[in-house]
């Protein structure tokens, strides 16, 4: 996630101690810290090596980057410990890819649907993975609110934008005895009114990447490198619908990105979802950054303008004479 979007910073993990270094081959390398698209990751001379809260989820991910073969874009592939495990003591380990962050956002869209189309064929059939079911997570007995980390509360801000009703996820994770911050009140008042703007999704389900912005770095010419995967279960255009809205948000793209990708299935309820989700996650996961909501604010107007506006004009049949109304009944003009 990029920076800007995401909670205040967290106190960086410390560098990967000299028995995980060792696990992964890496024993006499200097960590160097790299950053949020390498997931807080520290590089030790070919390797970064990757904090992990999660050990299952952890695994599961490094397989699938292991697998997934997407046409003209680089991945950072997973290494295995001395002992063959891709998760040891907390930490994973991918190979380093160079590169950095860019506004290249068509050219990170597109690769993102290329990864998508990889992931899925990766899958072979397979369902959800358990651990994207927030819902049931929340639901599981003994699971308490206050111990979900970052990673988990962010997914149940996704899972709202999509539920209908989001409060039945919300109110477990948020605390209601603390007078929230002015930003935090309005993103909530600005995502329940965007809920008045859903319709029905029909596209399939699939696993795609839930951060291809925040993930995807370049060098030079060479192919566009993704370095790590957020794993999310969505239609497939779901990553270019967040990464648009990341990219208006917080990384100065023009309005027009929205244009250009609107050709994709049900793009606009996706981007209404998108902002919800990010409207929710700023209410909802702790430390959330006051100065990111000026972007935020701003996408989620444009996106209600532009929804909310498709709607009015888009032609309906109104009474038994099945006459097409719409925008001429918008402004009083006479049907013909």
């Amino acid at each position: 996630m990029i920076e800007n979007s995401a909670s205040n910073a967290p106190v960086p993990a410390a560098a990967p101690p000299a028995a995980i270094r060792a696990g992964f081959q890496v024993a006499q390398a200097t960590p160097v810290e790299l950053g949020g698209a390498w997931g807080d990751g520290w590089r030790c001379d070919r390797a970064v090596l990757v904090p992990s809260e999660d050990r299952a989820r952890a695994t599961w991910t490094a397989r699938m980057m292991d697998r997934v073969r997407p046409a003209g874009v680089s991945v950072a592939r997973p290494l295995r410990s001395t002992d063959g495990r891709y998760a040891v003591g907390g930490w994973t380990a991918r190979a380093f890819l160079s590169g950095h962050r860019a506004p290249r956002f068509d050219e990170t869209a597109a690769s993102a649907l290329r990864f998508n189309e990889a992931l899925d064929e990766a899958m072979q059939g397979a369902g959800r993975p358990a651990f994207l079911d927030m819902a049931a997570r929340l639901a599981a007995p003994g699971t308490a609110p206050g111990e979900l980390s970052e990673t988990e509360l962010f997914a149940v801000a996704e899972a709202a934008a999509w539920a209908d009703d989001p409060t039945d996820l919300l109110m477990p994770v948020m605390d209601l005895t603390v007078v929230p911050r002015d930003d935090v009140a309005a993103a909530m008042e600005k995502a329940t009114g965007l809920m008045l703007l859903r319709d029905e999704v029909s596209s399939t389900d699939q696993l795609v990447h839930g951060d291809a912005l925040g993930c995807t770095v370049y060098d030079g010419y060479a192919d566009p490198a993704i370095v790590d995967f957020v794993p999310a279960w969505r239609p497939a255009a779901w990553s270019v619908a967040l990464l648009v809205v990341d990219a208006v948000a917080w990384a100065n793209a023009e309005d027009g990105l929205l244009d250009r990708w609107a050709h994709l299935p049900e793009f606009d309820q996706l981007l209404l979802r998108a902002v919800m989700f990010r409207l929710f996650a700023h209410a909802a996961v702790p430390g959330t950054l006051a100065q990111s909501w000026p972007g935020l604010s701003r996408v989620s107007d444009v996106i209600a303008a532009r929804v909310g506006g498709v709607r009015r004009a888009a032609p309906s049949t109104d009474g038994a004479d099945g006459q097409t109304t719409g925008a001429a009944h918008e402004t009083g003009q006479t049907v013909q």
